[in-house]
């Protein structure tokens, strides 16, 4: 809006007291949104579906399921059940046999819910007199005890890609070089991504080093698609883009992402679109390429792409209101746009 005034000679109609209440209530209207995201998301988790793989016949997964909600499938050997796992089409399993009953966990798709599952099933067994054996598979290195890196480098990654897209909007050159400026966020993001796999993977050993390079194409992706997705929302909105970039990808984007609390154990709401936000959709990408061999990222590959898809399409077809070479308009532009990175 200030540039926008800048460019027409204008002064700003809010000054002084009233543009400070303005500025103010954005930020509590932010804050708010932080504590309903966050709070909301993270409070009270509970299991809603979760999938468990179910062999040979027992009392003990619907006795489970009376007090935890699973999504039951049958399955006719323990080895098919255990390629569901690994296929990402289980998040547990169940076998029963002669020789006793066993659970199959997995820690590395959250070990919150691997250890839920192991307290439930062990509690539903000791009640029905029922010995239970837990079984870990895919389990969780030295590096990433509590499962959360992949959570924590993609969100390294947005964090870099939309401040990479505020800050070129700000100091990089007439808004008329599009093709140069998504050439320069494209650039940005390939080195960004080396820099988190190096210091994530072999600087720090949260992450194996024998997948630096696939990771550091995924890497690529997720920063490139979240900076492109930001300069099309600034081309369209200005600096406000970045807010909203701010907004809907870290403040909704992050605990919806399955990152620190498994998707099943998420409400309803964040539950639902998680996995079509970068946050969730790179979390998924970079947990299934390091523990799960590549398996089940077809979506989150097909997400980020249309992000970055989308934002490029939107940076070298929408045209802005011709600006002139107003030195006001490009000091109100990057005011703004700097305020948003700091938000």
């Amino acid at each position: 809006m200030l540039a926008a005034m800048a460019e027409g000679g204008a002064t700003p109609k809010l000054t002084g007291l009233p543009l400070l209440a303005v500025a103010l209530s954005v930020v509590l209207a932010v804050q708010a949104a932080f504590v309903l995201s966050y709070v909301g998301a993270l409070h009270d988790p509970k299991p809603h579906g979760v999938r468990i793989a179910v062999v040979g016949e027992s009392q003990l997964p619907a006795a489970v399921g009376k007090q935890f909600s699973l999504q039951p499938t049958l399955y006719e050997s323990e080895a098919a059940a255990r390629t569901a796992i690994d296929e990402r089409k289980a998040d547990a399993a169940f076998v029963s046999g002669p020789a006793g009953a066993r659970l199959i966990v997995v820690p590395a798709a959250g070990p919150s819910m691997a250890t839920a599952l192991g307290t439930v099933f062990t509690a539903a067994g000791a009640a029905l007199h029922q010995k239970l054996t837990v079984v870990q598979v895919h389990p969780l290195p030295s590096g990433d005890r509590v499962g959360n890196v992949s959570f924590l480098v993609v969100m390294a990654l947005i964090i870099g890609g939309y401040l990479a897209s505020t800050f070129g909007m700000a100091f990089g050159g007439p808004p008329t070089h599009r093709r140069r400026r998504l050439a320069s966020l494209a650039c940005v993001s390939v080195v960004g991504a080396f820099v988190t796999d190096l210091i994530a993977g072999p600087v720090l050993g949260a992450l194996p080093s024998s997948k630096f390079f696939v990771l550091w194409a995924a890497f690529t992706l997720v920063m490139a698609a979240v900076s492109f997705a930001t300069a099309g929302l600034q081309a369209v909105l200005g600096a406000a883009g970045t807010l909203v970039v701010v907004v809907v990808f870290v403040i909704f984007g992050a605990p919806a992402s399955g990152g620190t609390v498994p998707t099943p154990f998420l409400p309803g709401f964040w539950r639902a679109f998680g996995p079509f936000l970068p946050a969730g959709a790179g979390t998924t990408l970079v947990r299934n390429i390091v523990y799960f061999d590549g398996n089940a990222i077809a979506r989150a590959l097909i997400v980020l792409v249309g992000y970055l898809v989308a934002g490029g399409l939107t940076v070298t077809s929408v045209r802005r209101r011709s600006r002139g070479s107003s030195q006001g308009a490009a000091e109100a532009e990057a005011a703004a746009a700097s305020a948003a990175a700091v938000v």
